[in-house]
């Protein structure tokens, strides 16, 4: 019996594949084909993972110690982190999440898991060396976790090995898997043709951006809710009595929502109270030192994702935020599709970057390619998949289910 595991950086999941051929979901929760990334320890001391530890955070009004994102820090030397009274290092944490799965798949299974296959993206990190070091943190936690039989897939591959399992002839596939963390590019032969042969000449061609959902919550950040947290605002500096326009370097950090708890410190909030006295209007200062100092990180980061999720369907929406526990710091305002397509102009040229250098790996051009295939949550957003259906033409389009293709295709790679 194998096992999938699709280590993400908002979700992840667990597939097997067993003697029937084909890949199933196990049900780590109830009704829950996937878990969240994250681990929280509890003011008891308690250690929680995945959805039970989200749970856990809200019925203890977010308190706590929260940790979200992992996978975005495996290129990084992360130090000790204590939690549940004792110190975990990066590596450690990364294995107690790992296994967590394992020991949720294992309650499900009756039968002895002979082998595992591990997601990994295309690209961890721009930097080589540091792309080289998230992979060895990567190793490092599954050989802690004593995985048997352990290969690594690279995610958009075992994308397209999902996506073929229902092919009735052999066909040429762009695959592009948007995660929460990295995007993921590959053009491969699939099909019935194929399978049970040697796949390693199969992958014509391979690319990454690290930069995916995580990215673009910052950019939906400073289109919508900064002027909300302080942009733009007014106060009058110490010593001075004209006011003039409060610019921190401060806001410019709050992209990575998930990083927000290295940004607490006392003088920090000792200042963010200083300027509340002295803003015309407090309420944006208020509203950020309670985004950081309370770890809000991730409750707006969900707020975010819900407002994505309504402009995949319409050219607006309504942002709200409301959990500052004060009616007066609530946010509430219009969104637009255009506005955050506009935003993510950057974003959208790496992409395009990273198509030109997949086909030129693969030698092919666009016309030679059959069908484009789309997986991750972010391929959701409708000018990513603009993106491709204006380079390849819409009638390739392919798409599936977002968030459970990955990992049914590591069961099946």
């Amino acid at each position: 019996m194998r096992l999938g595991i699709d280590f993400g950086t908002t979700n992840s999941a667990v597939a097997v594949l067993d003697g029937s051929g084909t890949p199933r979901m196990l049900q780590l929760a109830r009704g829950q084909p996937t878990q969240r990334t994250v681990i929280y320890a509890d003011p008891e001391g308690n250690v929680h993972f995945g959805s039970e530890a989200f749970t856990a955070y809200l019925d203890n009004d977010l308190q706590g110690r929260f940790l979200r994102s992992l996978k975005a820090f495996l290129p990084h030397d992360v130090p000790n982190t204590t939690l549940g009274r004792r110190s975990f290092s990066f590596v450690e944490l990364v294995a107690a999440y790992l296994a967590f799965l394992m020991r949720r798949a294992s309650d499900q299974l009756g039968q002895e898991v002979t082998s595992v296959v591990v997601g990994r993206p295309v690209q961890f990190h721009a930097d080589p060396d540091r792309d080289d070091f998230a992979l060895t943190q990567l190793q490092a936690a599954i050989e802690a976790v004593g995985l048997p039989n352990v290969t690594l897939q690279l995610e958009p591959v075992a994308a397209a090995h999902r996506y073929e399992h229902a092919l009735t002839e052999d066909r040429t596939v762009l695959v592009g898997d948007f995660g929460g963390g990295t995007s993921d590019f590959a053009v491969l032969r699939v099909g019935p043709g194929r399978v049970g042969t040697d796949r390693t000449a199969d992958v014509l061609g391979t690319s990454g951006v690290p930069k995916a959902g995580d990215v673009i919550d910052g950019r939906f950040m400073g289109a919508f809710v900064l002027p909300f947290l302080g942009r733009g605002a007014q106060f009058v500096p110490r010593g001075q009595r004209t006011p003039r326009e409060w610019t921190p370097q401060l806001l410019d950090k709050l992209g990575k929502l998930y990083d927000l708890h290295r940004l607490r410190d006392p003088e920090l909030e000792r200042y963010l109270r200083y300027v509340e006295t002295k803003m015309e209007d407090p309420a944006p200062a208020r509203r950020l030192r309670r985004l950081v100092f309370d770890d809000l990180g991730y409750p707006m980061a969900h707020a975010i994702e819900s407002s994505k999720r309504a402009l995949a369907d319409a050219d607006e929406a309504v942002f709200r935020f409301d959990e500052f526990y004060s009616d007066e710091l609530d946010i509430e305002t219009e969104v637009s599709h255009p506005a955050l397509r506009q935003a993510c102009e950057a974003e959208l040229q790496d992409y395009s970057d990273a198509i030109d250098r997949v086909l030129a790996d693969s030698g092919l051009s666009a016309t030679e390619v059959d069908e484009v295939f789309l997986t991750g949550g972010t391929s959701q957003i409708r000018f990513i998949r603009g993106l491709f259906a204006d380079r390849f033409g819409a009638s390739k389009m392919r798409s599936s289910d977002a968030f459970t293709t990955v990992c049914e295709g590591l069961a099946l790679s």
